[in-house]
């Protein structure tokens, strides 16, 4: 088989930065305007899908455990794409550039990303590739993709950034891979594996309060599958959406997205609970409750308070279960032990409220903060899949499932919830099944109302996850690297205090609440939260990040102002008192009050 240069356009290889981000868990990035996509100014381009394609069939990955992760010639890869108008493009260009390396491609049409991460297995696929961009303007597109169990990301997507800039030789074919139509096949099989699994649970159950969103998105593709699994007559919204109009986001964190899918209020005030997925569904949140939409009311859930759930069902539930099962099957008690400790481990995510930490451990289990990325959550568990099937004797983590039945829930703030697969064993974030999942959950939880559920958990006031534009990229990483060190040269090491940093930002806890500063990995965005155990320590903690925020916005010439209509609770609940974030300062008398109250007079810059 030949060894050749990638030899790419120039066009591709100047954008290389933007295109294989070493801080990023995959491809996002501009594709252009609406009628003039894939013009001059876009970086993910036909010609760059087909790169991508090259390199990723092309080149041998070497991990951070030493070893390595290759495509052979006639291996295949599933490909599947949203329904945003340069996906389908960008997809064909992506299995083109794979097919020049020998790699055979299963083209799946519009498909979600859970339907394309299990298409993988069924189809006898090695590797998967999903072109979306999720849950972002229709003027960026990006790629999620995979070589077996290994997502490629952060330092992954370096080695392609590198081979591209040096023109390295990669692995071409003797001959091309073939690109192959299984759309229907595809389609089938999923479908066919969802109903096996859940149908029978639902058979009988009163699913009559069951809503579901599609948000215009690739979850207009299952309708049919939920009608299947939990009744003919289940309410569907969303359908006729159209999100790459401009009218709307598929975003199922903002409520204000939410409100313009048609029917959307009018369901939760005949009492609906409704699940909503992001463009390629491999997100989900659940609405419940008349006013949820409203600023500021209660009744709008995302991966922090999905966590609380998750955690009593696998604490009270699956472990002991689990451990019951090891324990007829004869497993030692060191090994019941450890198996123990890894099943109990809720990971955190550092936009979670703190009220999850304490409930967790209140519960007997531990808590681990996790750094954020869909891809290094899947590795995390599946690593602890895999030391668990070690521990109590099986020789793989499907065999480990399939006599035990054990199945991990994990669940990110921004939404990806991972579910460990019934057959395999491995985490998938499938919004679609995911529906199933948590149903099935809430019943055997014994939560018939969301709302009274989460009034009998520990709760404090805590901003959401403010996300707002920077100028750039550079300046998004310089104004976020000088608050991380502010953050931690101030807290780090204090009585009381407890920080934690991972890639891009940082999170500083004491007893009555928490700060967070980062940034985006996919969009030049700043980030930022804040909690306590008032709504006055949250408004000064909230205010001293502003102050932060701005006067670095300042110092490296970034003047875009916050964005409020993405973070309108500035201006419409009363009780931030903080109608004009952009104009708080260090000299603040409530940042000044916030500081004082840990014994600090001002900071140095």
């Amino acid at each position: 088989m030949p060894f050749k240069p990638v030899n790419a356009p120039e066009s591709v290889v100047k954008n290389a930065d933007k295109l294989f981000k070493p801080a990023s868990y995959d491809i996002r990035a501009y594709v252009g305007e609406a009628g003039d996509f894939f013009g001059a100014k876009a970086v993910f381009t036909p010609d760059a899908a087909y790169t991508a394609g090259v390199l990723m069939g092309g080149l041998t990955f070497q991990l951070r455990s030493g070893g390595s992760v290759a495509l052979k010639e006639g291996e295949a890869c599933v490909i599947g794409y949203d329904n945003g108008p340069t996906s389908k493009k960008l997809a064909e260009s992506f299995a083109a550039g794979l097919s020049e390396t020998g790699v055979n491609v299963y083209l799946t049409g519009v498909s979600g990303s859970g339907q394309v991460y299990q298409n993988q297995s069924q189809l006898g696929a090695q590797a998967h590739v999903q072109i979306t961009r999720s849950h972002v303007e229709v003027t960026t597109n990006g790629a999620k993709f995979g070589i077996g169990i290994q997502g490629i990301h952060t330092y992954l997507l370096k080695q392609m950034n590198e081979a591209l800039k040096n023109n390295s030789e990669v692995r071409f074919g003797d001959k091309k891979g073939d690109i192959i139509d299984k759309t229907d096949e595809a389609y089938t099989v999923y479908f066919n594996k969802m109903v096996k699994t859940y149908k029978t649970y639902f058979a009988g159950k009163d699913t009559s309060g069951i809503a579901v969103n599609l948000f215009g998105g690739t979850g207009c593709k299952y309708a049919g599958l939920f009608r299947e699994i939990l009744g003919a007559d289940t309410l569907i919204l969303g359908e006729d959406l159209d999100v790459n109009s401009g009218a709307a986001l598929a975003d199922p964190t903002r409520k204000e997205m939410i409100e313009r899918v048609d029917g959307f209020t009018e369901a939760l005030k005949k009492g609906y609970r409704i699940h909503s997925f992001d463009l390629d569904a491999d997100r989900g949140s659940v609405t419940s409750g008349a006013d949820a939409l409203k600023t500021g009311a209660e009744g709008h859930y995302l991966g922090d308070a999905l966590a609380y759930i998750l955690a009593d069902y696998k604490l009270r539930k699956c472990v002991p279960e689990l451990l019951k099962k090891l324990s007829l099957k004869g497993v030692s008690v060191e090994n019941s032990a450890e198996i123990k400790d890894i099943a109990e481990t809720v990971y955190i995510d550092a936009r979670y409220t703190s009220g999850v930490k304490s409930y967790v451990e209140a519960l007997g289990g531990k808590t681990v903060f996790h750094t954020k990325g869909h891809s290094l959550w899947k590795e995390t568990i599946t690593a602890n899949m895999g030391r668990m099937a070690e521990l109590a004797g099986y020789d793989s983590i499907t065999s480990f499932v399939k006599s035990t039945g054990y199945r991990d829930y994990q669940i990110e703030a921004s939404l990806h919830f991972f579910t460990t697969d019934v057959e395999d064993g491995m985490p998938r974030d499938d919004a679609v099944e995911n529906i199933f999942v948590l149903e099935q959950i809430f019943a055997e939880s014994g939560i018939k109302s969301l709302n009274e559920y989460f009034a009998s958990v520990p709760s404090r006031f805590i901003t959401k996850e403010i996300r707002t534009t920077s100028v750039s990229n550079e300046a998004k990483e310089q104004i976020t690297n000088e608050i991380v060190k502010v953050i931690r040269d101030t807290f780090g090491g204090r009585s009381g205090f407890e920080t934690v940093e991972f890639e891009g930002q940082i999170r500083a806890d004491w007893a009555d609440g928490f700060i967070m500063y980062g940034m985006s990995n996919t969009s030049p965005k700043l980030t930022f939260m804040a909690e306590g155990v008032t709504e006055d320590l949250r408004n000064k903690a909230l205010r001293f990040l502003l102050a932060l925020h701005n006067h670095f916005k300042a110092e490296y010439g970034d003047n875009e102002p916050m964005d409020l209509t993405e973070n309108d609770f500035f201006v419409k609940e009363a009780s931030y008192k903080l109608p004009e974030p952009d104009k708080v300062d260090m000299d603040d008398p409530e940042v000044k009050s916030f500081l004082n109250s840990f014994g600090i007079e001002r900071i140095i810059f």
